[in-house]
């Protein structure tokens, strides 16, 4: 077996940084990319990232470099960089160090990005008509986050630290990835329908553009749009901005952030209460002064003046109500002796004494009333009734009327 050299890494590294060093294309290279992760230190110095669908590079621009325009670069500008491919000794990583940059228009994301909010903004998703109003002190709190991310440490610090006021209840989801977008939908619907929560914090770390592209899906924007609880949004850094963020009721710069103001310290709690007592309290000094003032304004003179306008209005009625009470039995009175004086006229014109006092006799045999000549025979004993007085007499004899008599002999000649 033949005995090698062994290298270090430090030497290996050296070795590869000066053959790619004495390439004169990598020397002086354009590459041409999607920014993404874009920093500026304090020293002045940028630090980015070079992408396309396939490979990303790591890149820097150093202080003497950076124009007056750098500040326009932002994460999702396709850019051409001009510089010099080299070795990193330290991390062993090849890099790009960028004399020239310029920007020549979006990335295909951001292209994305751009197009999918301004189709939501028509629609009216970002429209602060849709806002729910945070609740001031929920109970229970939904958290929709990775379970091994940062976010959810942080957001379990902050509330363990502000208060126990509220629950908080973890639903874990992949917040990056293919079917991430899903399962933060259906995480939001879980928090709606099956366990109804009071306020849900949607939170992730930061990133870049790609690994929070699972909050720039309609599907999620969809989601917190339809939901009935209030959603507060603590995606990546300050800096980064989310379709999500623009359709959620509330964004927070930062997971941490969106704990803040979902989670009440004591001392908010406290506040609140306090506020509360003191509107309750002087709603109800105003009260009082109101009612105060008012029964000052009801002196003696006035009090008597109005007890007086009281029994006044009430003898008023009383008078009117007896007036009306006694016109209606004058009228009744004269309706009913109209009425009897009409059945006294008819009753006297029925009246036999005035049948009696035109001539007329009332002819009766014994208890019988006589009313043809038929019911008397010769020797009977008959009285006459007169208007003013009574007569007796005795039947000498009995014939009938010759009409009578013309009548029976017609009513016979038809018989026969």
């Amino acid at each position: 077996m033949i005995k090698m050299k062994a290298f270090t890494v430090t030497e290996i590294t050296r070795y590869i940084k000066r053959i790619i060093g004495a390439d004169p294309i990598l020397n002086n290279v354009i590459v041409e990319g999607e920014i993404s992760n874009f920093t500026r230190h304090s020293s002045g110095h940028c630090y980015f990232t070079l992408k396309d669908d396939q490979s990303r590079m790591t890149c820097v621009l150093f202080a003497q470099y950076v124009t007056e325009n750098i500040h326009m670069l932002k994460n999702g500008d396709k850019v051409h960089a001009k510089g010099q491919i080299t070795i990193f000794e330290r991390d062993g990583k090849y890099q790009l160090y960028v004399h020239e940059i310029e920007n020549i228009g979006l990335g295909a994301l951001h292209i994305k990005f751009q197009l999918l909010k301004d189709s939501l903004e028509k629609r009216g998703y970002f429209d602060i008509r849709h806002k729910k109003k945070l609740p001031e002190l929920p109970k229970r709190i939904g958290v929709i986050t990775s379970p091994t991310g940062a976010a959810i440490q942080d957001i379990l610090s902050v509330a363990k630290r502000r208060s126990t006021y509220s629950e908080i209840l973890i639903y874990p989801v992949r917040v990056q990835g293919e079917g991430s977008s899903s399962e933060i939908a259906h995480a939001i619907k879980y928090f709606n329908e099956r366990n109804p929560v009071d306020l849900i914090v949607l939170a992730r770390g930061g990133g870049s553009i790609e690994e929070l592209w699972s909050f720039n899906e309609e599907i999620v924007a969809d989601a917190i749009f339809k939901s009935k609880v209030p959603i507060i949004t603590g995606v990546g850094h300050e800096t980064d901005f989310t379709i999500s963020d623009f359709v959620a009721d509330h964004r927070a710069p930062t997971p941490s952030a969106a704990a803040e103001i979902a989670v009440k310290s004591k001392e908010e709690i406290r506040l609140m209460i306090n506020k509360s007592l003191q509107s309750i309290m002087l709603q109800v000094n105003r009260k009082v002064e109101l009612k105060a003032t008012r029964l000052e304004r009801f002196s003696e003179k006035m009090m008597a003046g109005l007890v007086k306008q009281y029994t006044d209005n009430k003898v008023q009625k009383m008078e009117y109500f007896h007036e009306r009470t006694i016109n209606a039995a004058k009228n009744f009175s004269a309706m009913e002796r109209s009425r009897l004086n009409a059945y006294g006229t008819q009753l006297s014109a029925l009246s036999p004494l005035n049948v009696l006092s035109r001539g007329y006799g009332i002819v009766s045999k014994g208890e019988q009333v006589i009313s043809s000549v038929e019911q008397l025979a010769q020797g009977d004993h008959i009285a006459i009734q007169f208007v003013d007085g009574k007569a007796t007499s005795t039947i000498d004899s009995v014939g009938k009327s010759l009409r009578m008599q013309e009548s029976e002999a017609e009513y016979g000649s038809k018989e026969k």
